[in-house]
Order: C-alpha cells, then sequence, then structure tokens
C-alpha cells in the first residue's frame, strides 16, 4: 500500500509539473490596485506576456519605459513570430527587429541610449511608424493636421514627431494631459505604455492592414455581362498649362516656410504633372531641379537655424537637410501630392526624398536624388540642405548603403 501510495503521489506531482503557469494577473501586484486607472489595461498585457512585473510582486506603474523596454514590448505585441526565432529575446534583439522596420526612424534614439527614458514624442513616433509598416489606414493630411489648434505645447514637439503625434492625436490612440498640453519630453512610463499598446492593437483590430493575406473572391458561376459603354465619350481633364515652375528662390528677409508658403499658393496639385504642368517623367524633372539649382545655387546658406524650418502637409515639421527635402519634393510635386513611403531600392527614382539613418553612429540626413547614374561608381547623385551649413548640388549617395544593416533608410516616392 505505502508503495501504491507513493506511486500515485510521483505520479501526480509529475502532472503538476507539466501544468502551464498561469500569467501574473495586474490585481496580484500589490502596487497596482483594482481601482487603478490603468488596471485593466496593465492585467491584458501581462496575460499576454507582452511585459511583466518585478520579482519583490510589484509592477512599479510609475517607472519610466526606456528605448529598449518599449523596443521589446513592441516586439511582442506586433512582430512576435519574427522575435521566435531568437534565442535571446531581451530588449537588444527588440530593438534590432525595430531597426528592421524603420520604427525607431524619427526618433532621438540615435542620440540616446537603449536604457534611456522614452519621451512622449518618441513614443508616438514609434506608434505611427508602427502603422505604416502594418499598412494600417491612416487619416489623410488634412484630417491629422486639425489636431494641431487642440495641443496647447505643438510647437514644442521636435520636427521629426510632429506627424506621428497628429496622427496618433487623429486616430484617438493619444490624448492629451488634463492641461489641453502633450508634454513631448515627458517620459512615458509602464502603465502608459500597456495603455498605448492596447490601444494600438485594437486600432489594428478595427481598422485591418495589409499584412493579412486576402482571399481572393470566387469566380461568379455564370460570367457576367460587361457593362455598357456610354453613348458619349467621356472627355480626358485637360492639362495644365505649361509655366516656368515655382520660384524657388529665398528672397529678401524670407525664412524657408515663407518661402514655401508663397510657392504652394501659386502651384496646384494636378495628379500626373509636376508644379510647371509638364508631366511626371524624369526629364522633366532634372529640367525642374536644374532651375532650382540655378535659383538656390550651391553654397546658399542653409542650416540648422529655425529660419531653414518648415512644416510640410505631406512631411509634418522638418529642419535643416530634412526641410530642404521636403521643401524640394512639395516644389517639384505640390504640397498636396500623395506620398508613398517604402524601401524597394529597386524603384529608387529621380526626385525621391529619402532618409538614412545610421543608429550605431548617430548619422541622420535626408536627401532628394537627382540622377540614377554617377561620375563616380556605384552612386547616384543628390542634393540636399545643411551640407555644412550649404545647399549642395554636387552631393552623391552609395548604392552599397542600400544593404548596410546598420543603416535604416527610408524612400519617399510621389511618382
Amino acid at each position: 500500500m505505502k508503495r501504491y501510495i507513493s506511486s500515485l503521489m510521483a505520479l501526480c506531482l509529475m502532472f503538476a509539473l507539466v501544468l502551464p503557469v498561469e500569467a501574473k494577473e495586474a490585481e496580484s501586484f500589490r502596487d497596482v490596485p483594482t481601482d487603478f486607472w490603468a488596471y485593466e489595461q496593465i492585467n491584458r498585457c501581462v496575460q499576454d506576456g507582452i511585459v511583466s512585473g518585478y520579482s519583490d510582486g510589484t509592477f512599479k506603474p510609475g517607472n519610466p519605459v526606456s528605448y529598449g523596454a518599449f523596443s521589446i514590448m513592441l516586439a511582442r505585441a506586433f512582430y512576435s513570430d519574427e522575435l521566435a526565432a531568437y534565442s535571446d529575446q531581451g530588449t537588444a534583439t527588440g530593438e534590432a527587429i525595430m531597426n528592421k522596420h524603420g520604427i525607431l526612424s524619427g526618433t532621438s534614439r540615435s542620440s540616446k541610449s537603449i536604457g534611456d527614458p522614452l519621451p512622449r514624442e518618441d513614443m508616438a513616433q514609434c506608434m505611427y511608424n508602427v502603422l505604416v509598416d502594418k499598412g494600417a489606414k491612416t487619416p489623410s493630411v488634412s484630417e491629422y493636421t486639425q489636431a494641431m489648434s487642440s495641443i496647447s505645447d505643438y510647437n514644442t514637439i521636435s520636427g521629426n514627431c510632429c506627424r506621428g503625434v497628429l496622427v496618433c492625436y487623429t486616430t484617438g490612440l493619444l490624448g492629451g494631459q488634463s492641461d489641453g498640453s502633450f508634454g513631448p519630453k515627458n517620459p512615458m512610463n509602464r502603465a502608459q505604455g500597456c495603455v498605448v499598446i492596447n490601444r494600438l492593437r485594437d486600432y489594428f483590430q478595427n481598422n485591418g492592414g495589409t499584412t493579412a493575406p486576402v482571399t481572393p473572391p470566387e469566380q461568379p458561376e455564370t460570367p457576367v455581362d460587361p457593362p455598357e459603354k456610354p453613348e458619349t465619350p467621356v472627355t480626358p481633364p485637360e492639362a495644365p498649362e505649361v509655366t516656368d515652375g515655382p520660384l524657388f528662390k529665398l528672397q529678401d528677409g524670407e525664412t524657408a516656410q515663407q518661402m514655401m508658403n508663397r510657392i504652394n499658393a501659386s502651384t496646384t496639385y494636378r495628379e500626373g504633372y509636376l508644379t510647371n504642368g509638364k508631366p511626371i517623367t524624369e526629364e522633366n524633372i532634372k529640367e525642374l531641379l536644374a532651375k532650382f539649382e540655378e535659383t538656390m545655387p550651391e553654397g546658399t546658406t542653409w542650416d540648422e537655424s529655425s529660419t531653414f524650418n518648415y512644416q510640410s502637409p505631406s512631411f509634418g515639421w522638418n529642419i535643416a537637410c530634412g526641410a530642404f527635402g521636403a521643401a524640394v519634393s512639395d516644389a517639384l510635386f505640390d504640397e498636396n501630392a500623395p506620398v508613398t513611403r517604402h524601401q524597394n531600392f529597386d524603384q529608387l527614382k529621380v526626385g525621391d526624398y529619402i532618409t538614412l539613418e545610421n543608429y550605431k553612429t548617430g548619422y541622420n540626413h535626408g536627401v532628394v536624388v537627382t540622377s540614377l547614374t554617377s561620375k563616380w561608381s556605384g552612386c547616384y547623385d543628390v542634393c540636399d540642405g545643411n551640407r555644412s551649413g550649404e545647399v549642395s548640388w554636387d552631393s552623391r549617395g552609395s548604392y552599397e548603403t542600400f544593404g548596410n544593416p546598420d543603416f535604416t533608410i527610408w524612400i519617399y516616392s510621389r511618382y
């Protein structure tokens, strides 16, 4: 009988060891009571394995979230299949996955360490980059720019993060503080991290994306007759009048913003056409760029001062080289021309705006492609602002950089 009981106890112990361990619930954290404002959101993230508590039984909801911690949270929530392929699933791995998808693009990570607290503006930019990377529905420029007036400290948001903050506000992923401000430089804490992760997950569930396979519709059993041709032919829209194009030049006393306000007021977006009324072709873009070079010649001052800041409807708030790149693109295609962001480097075209970031060295630059062939082997030609504080029309980029894993590169095309 003793041998039987011992065997039975051993069998029960074996089954107890293989039972799954339940996720820790938020109410078991002594610093997250059930009436805590983010209790439900924390509990959801804990149960789904996105975040965990500390060994002392606390969650520390007010502790700041670092760049690395938010990266691994995003990896667990939205890139779990990729994360599963790594044996090391720490913060460095999470950040590597984020860099692969450009999620940290536009943030201050290049000048900060992986353990530094994540400012709220960088958190918003990361969320926006996830939306773009996953192909989720996002508001139009006219929709999200309306949110500017509702953010009392909008002018304190870093230029690279303005678009991310506005999109997150417009979609309801973020809200302001009790005083109507956003607090862009304030660190995000662990409770807030759980809230925004869950809002982003819910947004994907409600608005979808392009990452899931789409099932093609079944073919009808009987052929459908084609619609009858209209009795009267449809007249195609008239081609716009051909002009010399906008005057891309800083006139006496003008800032970059004032110059672009003048240019944008003088042009009208017409699909398939440049701002001078000519069709969008490589030859016509080069011709218009050559005119820009005449009016804004090599060596023209264009530095990091506020004089050269530019808020573009399509690219958001930009400074220095970013402001020059956005200005050239808007002056070529019009401020309301649609923008496609991609990383298909085989589809690089003249007139495309490129951003390049190296998180190891802190290098961050924006350029506009002026030629796909260069006098320099393996290079393409570009123009850029803030090249030692000046405009340059004789710069170049290396095709080899596109394959460098240390760089995050995005192409913004308006073809």
